[in-house]
């Protein structure tokens, strides 16, 4: 069972790398692969559009959770954060400024 999930993987990531490789040289065969993929992504906008939100929504409320967590755990404590809680908040807080961009 597990031998056939990691053909699949890797002929997954095959597939993508081959992808990657052509779209990354200027050959004729590029402009098929783009025309292909043209076709499969039309009239998708919508769908993918509600994907990425959802997928910015969780992340989002993650970073929110945690922020949350290290504030109730400098609270608790005294009011006094401990050099890791800070590198903790300020990277949670990096991370949802370079969301909102």
């Amino acid at each position: 069972m597990f031998i056939e999930m990691f053909q699949l993987l890797f002929t997954i990531v095959a597939v993508e790398a081959a992808l990657i490789l052509t779209l990354g040289f200027g050959t004729p065969v590029r402009r098929v692969v783009v025309k292909l993929l043209d076709l499969l992504k039309q009239g998708r906008g919508p769908l993918v559009t509600k994907t990425v939100a959802a997928t910015m929504l969780v992340l989002f409320g993650s970073v929110l959770f945690s922020t949350i967590q290290i504030n109730t755990r400098v609270s608790e404590s005294g009011g006094v954060a401990n050099p890791t809680d800070q590198v903790m908040f300020a990277n949670r807080l990096l991370e949802s400024f370079l969301m909102g961009k």
